[in-house]
């Protein structure tokens, strides 16, 4: 009974009944309309009439429809046309004739390229969104059908998921509703009540809250009283009696509403044989011989025949419930009649439906052993092609082997010449650094031993002139020059020792490095550097001039770095921008009537767990088009002879070896600035 009900829950009969009263009236505005979309829709508008009431009549309305499709070429309408001949070959046993309809269907369904026909309005209500999906979700449907019809339960649940999910990426509301209620009963039919009530109670739901807007409530309210029926045998199954009985009463009421006379009779077979199952006599005759009589009002149609079956069986229980035997013998041999017809169409049926799957396994086992066949040949082509060309290949591997071997040893030989070459330029850099820095020392000392000298030659004077003053016994006028002299002395041992200091801490940095880091006062080390750059720079070249401008963020404390490495790019960074600041562009700068003064900002900031050095010069810039290849090894713009390339090179390593980055921001005509970016600890 379960079997046959779930296909007519596809299509709703008591609505199309409801709606299309008039038969006659409809055939005539078949005959009378003209062929094409009109003539495709008063066909549907027949078919919806007979669909559940006279299945040969619906049959001959799919035929109409079929042809009107064929004639107007619209493949949508054509496949519309098969998925319910389909179901009425279903209803009817045919299973294999149904399948054959369904392949069809799904071929047209998945072809993209239908979505090019014109539009029609092929389904009941209308829809405006894209038709072939929506067949593709009926045709995915029906196959959920016969697949339960066939008792095939898992690929049953497998159609019913797909139908729904592709309603709902097209948000079609009553297939949404059609594919939870199908879901609900097909899980229960697996033993799997919880899956069941949660689709049914969401099948329940959609209906209670649908509206006009999209989805029309009188379709929505239809399908309620089967929802209900269902949600009784779930409750049922989870041993509630009350709310099963409950929701059966509910679904009572509701098909009685919607005047559903065979979700009715189904209603009213559940309760008979719940009150049978409880020997309660007067309700289960009561409502078996309520079904009995809705029954043979609907006629062997709409698959009643299995309902029948089960009719008289409990018409026949509830006799026997009531100790009325003649009439509880007289309904058993009905029953027994009756299922044994069915039983022996049934097999029929399946027989005939297995024949086709299984000779449709035969073929496409053959096409397989074809390909396979193919597929053979093609390797063995493909293998004796590889033996040609492997042998070949091996030919010319062999040859170009022996040329490799001579070419390697002049490619090491090469290469040893070539690391040897920047092991060279590498020291000739450290030099060039060694080199800018000892300019730098030599420099900074110069002031204090000039003041050495200077108070030196004036002491030497002095002391002169203090033996002649003794020599005239002028006693107080050599005191006075001794004190001058003591003076001297002391400025003299003041810039001595400055002198002393300056190297000591200039050679510091200048020495080899240790490799260990040490706390060392940033802020300190980017001013010696700065110093020191520019008088090297002006040791080498009277002419040069720059404005040295610092801002130092005094918070920074002291940070662990190898202070001879990172002052090595920091000399190197105030060099590079020293000798960009002079150098206007090749365009002239951003506003050529203001004098351009070369000037070198040095500055420190801290930012969280990090530490920035600056270094910002108001030179031409760096052009976009060489800015990505600054920090390659051997790369420079300075002249041929006066930079190695490796500068900003060995820098980004230092610095990245530190845990920090190497940055650099650039504007043509406005100057570039360059930050070492190192973390605090």
């Amino acid at each position: 009974m379960r079997l046959i009900f779930k296909m007519a829950l596809f299509l709703l009969p008591a609505l199309a009944e409801a709606q299309l009263s008039h038969v006659d009236s409809l055939k005539a505005a078949f005959e009378n309309v003209t062929d094409g979309p009109l003539k495709f829709k008063a066909a549907s508008n027949v078919y919806f009439y007979y669909q559940e009431l006279n299945r040969d009549s619906a049959l001959f309305y799919t035929e109409q429809q079929l042809m009107i499709a064929g004639r107007q070429h619209n493949k949508i309408a054509e496949g519309v046309a098969l998925v319910s001949k389909s179901y009425q070959l279903m209803g009817l046993g045919r299973y294999a004739e149904s399948l054959k309809c369904l392949q069809q269907a799904f071929v047209i369904a998945e072809d993209k390229s239908n979505e090019k026909n014109e539009r029609w309005d092929y389904f009941l209500t209308r829809f405006d969104g894209n038709s072939r999906l929506l067949l593709l979700s009926y045709t995915h449907h029906m196959y959920a059908l016969l697949m339960l019809s066939t008792e095939n339960l898992e690929q049953q649940i497998l159609h019913f998921k797909i139908a729904g999910q592709i309603a709902k990426e097209i948000n079609y509301l009553p297939r949404i509703q059609l594919a939870y209620l199908n879901l609900g009963q097909s899980y229960l039919d697996a033993k799997m009540p919880d899956s069941a009530l949660y689709f049914e109670k969401q099948a329940e739901q959609t209906a209670l809250q649908a509206d006009d807007k999209n989805f029309t409530v009188a379709l929505a309210r239809a399908y309620l009283g089967t929802v209900q029926m269902h949600m009784g045998d779930i409750y049922k199954a989870l041993s509630n009696d009350s709310m099963s009985l409950n929701y059966y009463y509910r679904s009572l009421q509701t098909t009685t509403a919607n005047n559903n006379r065979t979700s009715l009779s189904r209603v009213c077979l559940r309760l008979s044989k719940y009150y049978i199952e409880r020997g309660n006599k007067d309700s289960a005759l009561y409502y078996s011989l309520k079904n009995l009589a809705i029954l043979k009002t609907l006629g062997l149609v709409a698959g009643n025949e299995t309902n029948l079956g089960l009719g008289y069986e409990n018409v026949y229980l509830s006799y026997k419930l009531n100790n009325q035997f003649d009439s509880a013998f007289k309904y058993q041999g009905l029953a027994l009649v009756t299922k044994d017809s069915l039983a022996n169409v049934r097999i029929k049926n399946l027989a005939e439906f297995q024949k086709l799957t299984y000779s449709e396994q035969l073929r496409l086992q053959n096409v397989e052993k074809e390909k396979v066949v193919y597929q053979d040949k093609v390797r063995t082509y493909f293998l004796l092609a590889g033996i040609g060309v492997l042998l070949l290949l091996a030919i010319i591997f062999y040859r170009n082997n022996r040329q490799k071997h001579k070419a390697k040893i002049k490619i090491e030989q090469a290469y040893d010449n070539l690391k040897a070459t920047q092991q060279q330029l590498i020291q000739s850099e450290k030099m060039a650094s060694l080199g800018e820095l000892t300019a730098g020392i030599a420099h900074e000392i110069q002031n204090p031993l000039n003041f050495v000298n200077n108070f030196s030659e004036v002491n030497s004077e002095l002391i002169g002139e203090m033996k002649d003053e003794l020599a005239k016994g002028n006693i107080d006028e050599a005191k006075t020059i001794a004190n001058d002299i003591d003076e001297n002395e002391q400025k003299i041992i003041f810039h001595g020792k400055r002198a002393d200091a300056i190297v000591k801490g200039m050679l510091q940095h200048s020495r080899s490095s240790s490799g260990v880091k040490e706390p060392t006062d940033i802020n300190a080390l980017a001013d010696e550097y700065l110093r020191l750059a520019y008088h090297g720079l002006r040791a080498k070249d009277k002419s040069f001039n720059a404005t040295m401008k610092t801002d130092f963020d005094e918070s920074i404390g002291k940070i662990n770095i190898i202070p001879q490495d990172i002052g090595r790019v920091i000399l190197n960074l105030i060099t590079n921008a020293f000798y960009a600041a002079p150098l206007p562009p090749e365009g002239g700068f951003k506003n050529p009537q203001i004098k351009h003064e070369p000037t070198v900002w040095v500055s420190t900031k801290k930012v969280g767990d990090k530490v920035l050095i600056s270094v910002r010069d108001n030179g031409p810039g760096i052009p976009q088009k060489i800015l990505d290849k600054i920090f390659q090894p051997f790369f420079t713009t300075k002249p041929t002879g006066q930079g190695t390339g490796l500068g900003l090179s060995l820098s980004y390593d230092i610095v990245k070896a530190h845990g920090g980055e190497l940055k650099v921001e650039t504007k043509e005509g406005e100057g570039t600035t360059f930050i070492i970016q190192l973390p605090v600890n």
